[in-house]
């Protein structure tokens, strides 16, 4: 089945940590309808033990506290204290919260949650207006803002209304009439496809450049003010425009949690991943359709099992080797109020409703990426020992203060992980009258109190505020009413205030005024701190093709002394055509290539420009003569650009630069000619579908005089590729340069380069080479050599026989023939091949490999439970890892990271190990789903879909590598719904090597 989850708790991130590898089963536990008390709880003890450890539906879980009760069990950071600010009745299901304008508070209650209503029902969740009254520090009234919204679980005021995600749709909710009761509902957005009650549209967050930001928006989006006009949304991000109600994709990917701090950086969560952040546009990742750009996102913090909390009770997690980790992270908030001391202005926090505890990060600049870390070692922000506090999400309030949404639930799991016969006898909505919001303030405490901005000069004097909720909420004012009056107040604090963050409203506000002028961008771009000059080349990106002056500021910040200006100099060139933009880049390729994101940038930017920006860098020595791996990749990428492109006077410019030197064979060559090659089939201009071989045989007439000097290295290929005497190193660029050659040209050269004298590094780049060439043929040589090739080397080798079924029946009547021992194909290619749709291969793999896998995995369980106590040896097991795990997983070093994080397994027991490994299809989070990429010449590529563009698809496959596949060649993609590895691990493991298995992988505690 499909593994998905829900809000707050532990949903999808599971399978990061176990794994597709270990992914454990309950789905055998069927239980009748008529079943007694007793089998009932047989069966929940039976699941007990299959998990390892005490699960979560037992019986020993303590009772719910009183309100008072619960907050003397909360523990946080020395100098604070918390304070119970509201309980039920007056609040229930808390999960999100927001001010208004006002002050007022509006929380969402997820009243749908995890089950939705009875049969017949209206939706369940409410957006409630909680108010202090009396000003005691407590609420004391409660009033219903809306109801009957469905699966609405996130919130943003606007326009003096409130936006609210709710599962399918992008709701606003307004009181028009002053009852506090909205009168007025409509629809912004509709057709968002959730994948669970955690992972949906959601969290709409206001961005420092006037954008709307939303969590997970995938679907068939249509608009209010464009019904018509629907647009397909990938698996990313949503964003609008609140104006203009413009939208579209957003970089990442993220379930529940949506922040953004006071520098504008936005962070989200995923279950196992606490906090990321996006630092490619999605529109900057798609400006360039030459380019494959594998990834806008990162993780800021550890993740999975690298991450660490500190709960003060024990962990009731599904995934037990969770414990100690984030195995719920949801509500991500960057704290932006001014009530904490100064060491909590770059904090981001993380709900962790699994562990009852809320951790604390540092964000901290790395280059231009961010960082985090733990702010205390061994201890976290906030915990309970009350295992009925469920944090959700936290939110900064306008007295600066930290605001704790406590959803106070006894069951935080979807009955879609329980057999259904138990689902139904377990109360899943226990707790659902319950719920608490806490503050959290320092003990000794000057509160400042809030009186809501009432003409424009209060809005203004909000920018200058040092609580960020209250800076954003005069931006944000301004831009909804479209002030413009206010513009010179706004110029006067770009000029002449000495907080950066003000300068940085400042100008933003006048761009969402449409008041920005050349001279307002000139004076940011010319401010003292680096992030508001970031700021201000972003603004300036769009604006110099009508104030091309402003091109020469541009040019200037290209050596700025931080790197995070010049990273987006980098991406700002992307939106001109100046003549000096290839110099520009060129000089940020030399001093920031071997960053990451750098590289990145350029290459979005470099789309008419990257013959000229390879020819740049060549000319400074210091770049040619040192062939690191960030350099050639990045020349390797530009050359990619090229022959994507296909522009004769481009390809031409880029031959001259290679006809450039006497150092034939230089790193350089080699990296242009693969990137040229790579190229050039994705080609569908004026070229038409052409190779580089072909190119330089019956060149266009542009490129007669061009071709000469490639055709010579392309020519001594074979020379280098095959001589021995050459260090290895410069020896497989040619190999690799051998894969975009004619197979009936580089045959020969492969044969040989597989010998079993040639080096091992070399046998594993002709294998590759072959891969590239995508020939049939290759698989015939493989075959062919199939007695002298080493182990290292028959695995990638025999992935050449799985690409076509006429080289799949042939290898498999080598089996039957006895030429090549079956034993040899792994076991996830041994399920395909019993389920492949050609008659003649389905018959020859039942021949020799037994039928089909077990679909009992109860019974195979039961079989292999003698693994759980017979003597067994960690070393053996270590072997069966290598064997078994290691192409998709890595732990101690071992391995690839192909698959899920598996890092932290030595904390399940063995009878948990033993499901996971047994049935690894019990639940398959949507992320680590295997896809099928089926190509329009007959290919198929199988892997885990890593990321999307508009121009092609990402696969990860086995033993890490990545295979980049352009949307113009496929023909069909298919989600399988099933893990990377298949079920029936038994048909290639004995019970005393399953033994083994468990013993090294326990032998880590």
């Amino acid at each position: 089945m499909n593994y998905s989850c829900i809000l707050p708790l532990n949903k999808e991130l599971p399978m990061k940590s176990i794994s597709a590898t270990l992914l454990f089963c309950i789905s055998f536990l069927a239980v009748s309808t008529d079943a007694s008390a007793e089998a009932q709880q047989d069966a929940l003890q039976s699941i007990e033990a299959f998990r390892g450890g005490r699960h979560w539906a037992d019986a020993k879980t303590a009772p719910p506290q009183s309100p008072d009760e619960s907050l003397k069990k909360l523990k946080t950071e020395p100098g604070l204290k918390v304070e119970l600010f509201a309980a039920e009745p007056l609040v229930m299901d808390p999960v999100a919260i927001a001010f208004d304008q006002r002050g007022r508070m509006f929380v969402v209650e997820y009243g749908d949650y995890p089950i939705g209503p009875p049969e017949g029902e209206p939706p369940l969740s409410r957006v409630v207006l909680v108010e202090d009254n009396d000003g005691d520090g407590r609420a004391d009234r409660r009033r219903v803002f809306a109801d009957r919204l469905n699966f609405a679980h996130s919130l943003l005021p606007f326009d003096d209304g409130i936006l609210v995600g709710a599962q399918t749709q992008i709701l606003f909710l307004k009181d028009s009439d002053g009852d506090d009761k909205a009168d007025v509902r409509q629809v912004f957005f509709d057709g968002f496809v959730p994948a669970h009650p955690q992972m949906q549209i959601g969290n709409p967050r206001w961005g420092l450049d006037n954008w709307i930001y939303l969590n997970y928006g995938p679907g068939k989006i249509t608009s209010a003010t464009s019904p018509d006009r629907p647009l397909d949304m990938p698996r990313t991000e949503f964003r609008f425009h609140p104006l203009s109600r413009e939208f579209g994709p957003a970089s990442g990917l993220g379930q529940f949690g949506n922040t953004i701090d006071n520098w504008g950086h936005r962070f989200f969560c995923t279950n196992r991943n606490p906090i990321m952040t996006a630092i490619l546009p999605q529109s900057v990742v798609n400006r360039n359709p030459f380019a494959v750009i594998p990834r806008a996102h990162y993780d800021v913090g550890p993740s999975g099992g690298d991450t660490r909390v500190y709960p003060l009770v024990e962990m009731k997690s599904n995934y037990l080797s969770h414990a100690g980790t984030h195995t719920s992270a949801c509500g991500v908030t960057a704290y932006r109020g001014d009530l904490f001391a100064e060491e909590f202005q770059h904090s981001v926090f993380a709900c962790e409703p699994i562990g009852h505890l809320v951790t604390r990060s540092i964000i901290k600049p790395d280059g231009v990426a961010l960082t985090a870390e733990r702010a205390r070692p061994k201890a976290d922000f906030l915990a309970s020992s009350d295992t009925w506090f469920r944090p959700a999400s936290l939110a900064t309030g306008p007295d600066g203060a930290l605001y704790v949404a406590d959803m106070y639930r006894l069951w935080v799991e979807h009955p879609k992980f329980l057999p259904k016969e138990i689902a139904k006898k377990l109360d899943w909505r226990a707790g659902e009258d319950r719920g608490r919001i806490y503050r959290i303030v320092p003990e000794k405490v000057t509160r400042k109190p809030y009186k809501p901005p009432q003409t424009i000069e209060d809005l203004v004097r909000q920018l200058t505020d040092s609580n960020g909720w209250r800076r954003q909420l005069g931006q944000r004012l301004l831009i909804e009413r479209q002030s413009k009056q206010a513009a010179p107040a706004l110029r006067e604090l770009l000029t002449n205030s000495d907080a950066a963050l003000t300068r940085l409203h400042a100008i933003w506000t006048l761009d969402g005024l449409a008041e920005l002028t050349p001279d307002d961008v000139t004076r940011a771009l010319d401010d003292e701190d680096a992030l508001v000059r970031r700021d201000a080349v972003r603004l300036l990106g769009r604006r110099t093709k009508k104030h091309p002056r402003l091109f020469d500021k541009l040019a200037k910040l290209a050596n700025d002394d931080d790197i995070r200006v010049r990273f987006q100099v980098a991406l700002a060139l992307g939106e001109t055509d100046e003549a000096r933009g290839a110099q520009l880049l060129t000089a940020i390729a030399l001093r920031d290539g071997n960053d990451r994101w750098c590289s990145a940038a350029i290459l979005t930017s470099a789309e008419k420009r990257s013959a000229a920006i390879i020819a740049g860098l060549l000319k400074h020595d210091t770049f040619a003569e040192r062939g690191e791996s960030a350099r050639i990749g990045l020349i390797r990428d530009l050359a990619t650009v090229v022959g994507s492109r296909g522009d004769q006077d481009e390809l031409a410019s880029l031959m001259q630069t290679l006809a450039s030197t006497d150092q034939n064979g230089a790193w350089w060559q080699a990296a242009a000619l693969s990137g040229l090659a790579a190229g050039l089939p994705r080609h569908r201009g004026s070229l038409g579908r052409t190779s580089l071989p072909a190119l330089v045989v019956r060149p266009p007439q542009r490129l007669s005089k061009s071709v000469g000097h490639v055709r010579e290295l392309l020519q001594r290929t074979h020379d280098v590729a095959l001589n021995c005497d050459l260090p290895v190193v410069d020896r497989l660029a040619a190999i690799e340069l051998l894969g975009y050659q004619p197979f009936n040209k580089a045959s020969a050269a492969f044969e040989k380069l597989l010998a079993n004298n040639q080096p091992l590094d070399v046998q594993l780049a002709c294998v590759d080479a072959m891969r590239r060439n995508g020939n049939e043929g290759a698989a015939a040589i493989v075959l062919d050599r199939w007695p002298t090739l080493g182990p290292t080397v028959r695995g990638p080798a025999l992935a050449l026989v799985w690409r076509r079924s006429a080289t799949i029946q042939k290898a498999l009547e080598l089996m039957a023939d006895g030429k090549i021992n079956p034993s040899v194909v792994s076991l996830d290619h041994r399920v395909r091949l019993l389920k492949n749709s050609n008659e003649k291969i389905r018959e020859l793999s039942v021949r020799l490999f037994g039928g089909a896998v077990s679909a009992n995995r109860r019974e195979v369980a039961q079989k292999y439970r003698p693994a759980l106590t017979m003597t067994a040896s960690a070393a053996s097991g270590l072997k069966v890892f290598e064997r078994i795990c290691a192409k998709c997983h890595k732990i101690d070093g071992k391995g690839f990271e192909a698959g899920p994080d598996i890092s932290d397994v030595h904390n399940r027991s063995r009878e948990a190990l033993l499901y996971d490994i047994l049935d690894p299809n019990a639940k398959v989070e949507p992320r680590f789903t295997d896809y099928s990429v089926v190509l329009v010449d007959g290919r198929i590529f199988n892997g885990l879909m890593v990321s999307e563009t508009v121009d092609a698809v990402v696969l990860n496959q086995a033993e890490n590598k990545q295979q980049v596949i352009a949307r113009n060649d496929i023909e069909m993609i298919r989600a399988s719904g099933k893990s990377l590895m298949p079920e029936g691990v038994e048909k290639e493991i004995t019970i005393q090597q399953m033994a083994n298995l468990l013993e090294y992988l326990k032998a880590r505690d």
